[in-house]
């Protein structure tokens, strides 16, 4: 089960992924810099604010499932009742900012995005909740092919970042309404909620929503900043080139935590700390496998694949942003996909909030120091100290409840395995092919050439896992039927 539901979570999330590759080829041709910038920052903010209005009820329901004090039913109904609530707390809030700005164009399509977004991430939850897979996948791939379909129709036709936010909000709207789910779960049932329960999600919750939004300020604090301090256009330039590496390795590094975190859990749940600990050990290390070789992969492909996917004005930004920000996102998915994990094991949810905390207040204050001198390398800065120091302060406080074991040894061997393949792709010499010809030689030279130093260096006990395979599947198929 745990390998088919990683294969099915990374499909999901290959689809959406592919999907904005396209999509950010396109819009950068089809729309300005600022056009763009408008566009990134309403889709950031909308994500903003969803997950500090509902990251602590799905982090809840997910740490308490095993513990077999939730039902299906009981989890619809939770979920259904603070979707509309909230909503319609967010619309208010969105109306009065409209009201005092004049920019309603803005904030009707940050509310539009923001609560058809609510109501999708809901329906993928229960989905992923009740073990429903198959739902999940064909759901992501749906939205992902209706909303790519009717943004670039809307840009293609001069709607430019009105028709981008229209696609977003049609191709969810779509896929709710074609599965049943917007009249199904979707239903204000105050007295079949449990409150006892509502009341322990909410305890434990609460204080990783608020660090997940700590999380979304340094995400979203750079481009906003650059749109004040210097304009949309710049910060459409800076979501451009942040947009490729955040995409591609969180792509990676969620589906595995998607996988793997259920069944860290069940662990604990079941045999003990002990082992849930040598669980959280193992998940490190396939975590660091994957992604610190895309981010040298990424690095050793960047000069022929990016003039493929973005417009020419984006080129030279993108390609000097690069290595920097495959640095702040590493330490981002770091922090996220594991160390944070220490806190969430524990049940002690509080301590996420003073990691990201601090980190939060020195980014905030760097991107104001930064930015005006900088531009837009200073708003990449800001972000890596602030995720360098959730990863460091993090780990320093989360091993004190939960043992965050880091394999030296192994991530050394990481580490060369995917320099190594970094160094033999930069030796590929220029070719009179096509640039995509040249980009999908040199993944398959990094891919061969990764998968045998990890075999040279037996990363992971690899040959160990691949001889045990390869007996099991030999009794397999001599055993009699």
């Amino acid at each position: 089960m745990y390998v088919k539901h990683s294969l099915i979570y990374l499909l999901a999330k290959l689809a959406p992924a592919l999907a904005s590759f396209v999509v950010l080829a396109l819009y950068t041709r089809w729309m300005s810099a600022e056009e763009y910038g408008i566009f990134t920052t309403i889709l950031v903010v909308a994500s903003s604010v969803s997950l500090f209005a509902f990251g602590w009820l799905y982090v809840g329901i997910m740490r308490f499932w095993d513990k077999q004090t939730l039902t299906a039913g009981a989890v619809e109904r939770l979920i259904s009742a603070s979707v509309l609530l909230i909503a319609l707390l967010v619309g208010c809030a969105t109306a009065v900012f409209a009201w005092l700005t004049g920019q309603w164009a803005v904030a009707g399509g940050f509310f539009a995005v923001f609560i058809s977004s609510a109501f999708y991430e809901a329906y993928q939850r229960i989905n992923s909740i009740t073990l429903k897979v198959d739902y999940y996948l064909w759901a992501e791939v749906g939205r992902t092919v209706l909303t790519m379909g009717s943004g670039l129709l809307l840009v293609w036709a001069g709607y430019s970042w009105l028709g981008a936010i229209g696609g977003v909000i049609l191709g969810v709207l779509l896929v709710l309404v074609l599965s049943g789910a917007l009249w199904r779960y979707f239903r204000l049932s105050w007295q079949e909620l449990d409150r006892g329960v509502l009341k322990s999600l909410l305890v434990y919750g609460l204080p990783l929503s608020l660090s997940f939004v700590l999380l979304e300020i340094i995400h979203a604090a750079d481009r906003v900043m650059l749109g004040w301090l210097l304009g949309y256009a710049q910060a459409g330039e800076y979501a451009v080139a942040y947009n490729l590496p955040f995409q591609i390795l969180m792509m990676l590094t969620s589906s595995l935590n998607l996988a793997a975190y259920p069944l860290v859990i069940r662990t604990l749940e079941q045999a003990g700390r002990e082992q849930a600990e040598a669980r959280l050990q193992q998940y490190f290390v396939l975590l660091m496998g994957v992604s610190i070789p895309a981010i040298f992969g990424l690095l050793g492909i960047a000069e022929a694949f990016i003039p493929l996917l973005v417009g020419p004005e984006f080129v030279p930004t993108s390609l000097s942003l690069l290595p920097w920000i495959g640095l702040a996102i590493f330490a981002n998915c770091t922090y996220l996909f594991y160390v944070s994990l220490a806190f969430q094991l524990a049940e002690y949810t509080a301590g996420s909030v003073k990691v990201v905390g601090v980190a939060a207040v020195v980014n905030v204050v760097l991107n104001l120091i930064l930015i005006p001198t900088q531009g837009v390398l200073g708003a990449v800065l800001a972000s890596i100290a602030a995720y360098l120091i959730c990863v460091v302060y993090g780990y320093y406080l989360g091993k004190q409840h939960f043992a965050l074991n880091i394999p030296v040894l192994v991530l050394s061997k990481i580490l060369l395995a995917a320099l190594g393949m970094y160094l033999l792709m930069e030796q590929l010499p220029v070719l009179p092919l096509h640039g995509a010809y040249v980009v999908a030689l040199k993944i398959l030279l990094g891919m061969l050439t990764y998968a045998a130093l990890v075999w040279l260096l037996d990363i992971g006990k690899v040959r160990q896992l691949v001889k045990t395979r390869c007996v099991w599947a030999t009794c397999s198929i001599s055993s009699p039927r």
